[in-house]
């Protein structure tokens, strides 16, 4: 290790992990005492104190020692919190948008389909079935497909996350089954209430005015 012009050759002891996220002072390498004493040296030091009394100690160790300098961190952090909540906000956004997206698309596609679903009350009401039995049978229908979407949505985003998390933001990746189970359980709500809403109508068509234009 270059230090000031010094080549110093060490042992390797032992190895750490760094935890930047929790804004310590934190060092690379840690010599053994008797290897740094001669070289220049500068204390740190971290204090937390509560607001509106950084002024006061400050003063108070400025006055006492003349040559040290006291670095405010309270509005980076602060900043940096905010910073964090505008990224939080715009991918809660981009998420919204998606599903507004997703929403839009599973409606286009129940409408294109609702001819069909006529056709298929129509049919089931002919060979006589009921409107509370063929209701049942479109229901089981539409959450049966709400339920494979939401599973399918939920593995490709999990899938998705972990990526992003671990190769491009380099973070550790921690897995949480309730918002994922909260989410897809509603996902498949909305969905199968979304189908079974653009079926209902069919349900009321006229067997035989259908039937005519056949």
């Amino acid at each position: 290790v270059n230090l000031l012009g010094r080549e110093i050759t060490a042992t390797i002891a032992n190895l750490r992990s760094i935890d930047l996220e929790r804004l310590g002072i934190n060092f690379a390498l840690v010599f053994a005492p008797g290897t740094l004493e001669s070289a220049p040296q500068t204390r740190l030091a971290a204090v937390y104190v509560p607001e509106g009394e950084e002024d006061d100690l400050v003063r108070a160790i400025t006055e006492r020692f003349p040559n040290i300098s006291a670095i405010h961190v309270r509005e980076a952090l602060a900043t940096f919190d905010r910073i964090i909540g505008m990224i939080g906000n715009a991918v809660r956004l981009t998420a919204l948008v998606t599903v507004a997206a997703g929403v839009l698309v599973l409606g286009g596609a129940v409408a294109a389909g609702h001819r069909r679903r006529v056709y298929d009350a129509v049919v089931l009401k002919v060979l006589g079935g009921t409107r509370t039995a063929i209701a049942r049978a479109f229901l089981i229908e539409n959450g049966i497909t709400g339920i494979l979407a939401a599973v399918v949505a939920g593995a490709l985003g999990t899938i998705a996350a972990y990526f992003l998390v671990t190769r491009l933001m380099k973070i550790d990746w921690v897995f949480l089954p309730g918002p994922l189970l909260s989410t897809t359980s509603l996902a498949a709500l909305l969905i199968a209430a979304l189908g079974f809403a653009g079926t209902w109508r069919a349900l009321g068509a006229k067997p035989a005015q259908f039937l005519r234009n056949e």
